[in-house]
């Protein structure tokens, strides 16, 4: 689930992109919070992590904490690693091409602007920006809607830095808010940065 919110923050950022230039950088690195209500434990579970973005397709996601995660992917090669919870126990990878990846779809939908993305529809609504997604893509990717929040009307955000917030409804029925802690523009990271080198004894799976 931690890996479908990564891909549609990652949507989120390309939609910025299509609708103005100048809405996101070329590059940043954002911490967030997440949160998550567990019906078993009658509360709310929070998670921390960190995205970095450069443009155009590289990105790096990774969960901290309570459960380690990273996801790593060029505009070639992507990979999800889950470290062993026991140092000497293997961890797992999995790696797959990224034009494999269900993201590409909605990727490559906007290349007409975020208005005609024939797999969700959008709406204005106050300080909201919603995406309805389409019966077919909530199917594939078990998200009915994605909401982004800010504190004045969301038609006139310039920046992705306005929106303080955003939540993802899935066709199940569970929800999931994610709140932008700190965002660093023009980032510079080094040359490889979004290629994950596997460690030693990590379980390999090829997709």
């Amino acid at each position: 689930m931690k890996l479908l919110i990564t891909l549609l923050f990652f949507i989120i950022f390309t939609i910025s992109q299509s609708h103005s230039k100048s809405f996101v950088p070329s590059s940043f690195s954002a911490n967030y919070e997440e949160s998550i209500y567990k019906a078993s434990m009658k509360k709310e579970v929070k998670s921390y992590g960190k995205i970095d973005y450069k443009f155009p397709g590289n990105i790096r996601y990774e969960v901290v904490t309570p459960d380690a995660l990273l996801f790593v992917s060029n505009p070639s090669k992507s990979w999800i690693y889950s470290p062993p919870f026991d140092p000497k126990e293997s961890g797992q990878v999995t790696i797959q091409k990224t034009s494999n990846l269900a993201i590409t779809k909605i990727l490559d939908s906007l290349n007409k602007g975020l208005e005609n993305s024939k797999l969700f529809t959008t709406k204005y609504a106050g300080n909201d920006l919603s995406l309805n997604f389409t019966p077919d893509m909530q199917k594939d990717s078990s998200v009915k809607l994605m909401t982004l929040h800010a504190s004045k009307e969301a038609k006139t955000i310039q920046s992705l830095k306005e929106f303080e917030s955003l939540s993802i409804e899935y066709v199940d029925g569970r929800k999931v808010k994610m709140k932008f802690l700190e965002m660093k523009e023009d980032v510079k990271f080094e040359s490889n940065h979004f290629v994950f080198t596997v460690p030693e004894k990590t379980k390999v799976t090829t997709n």
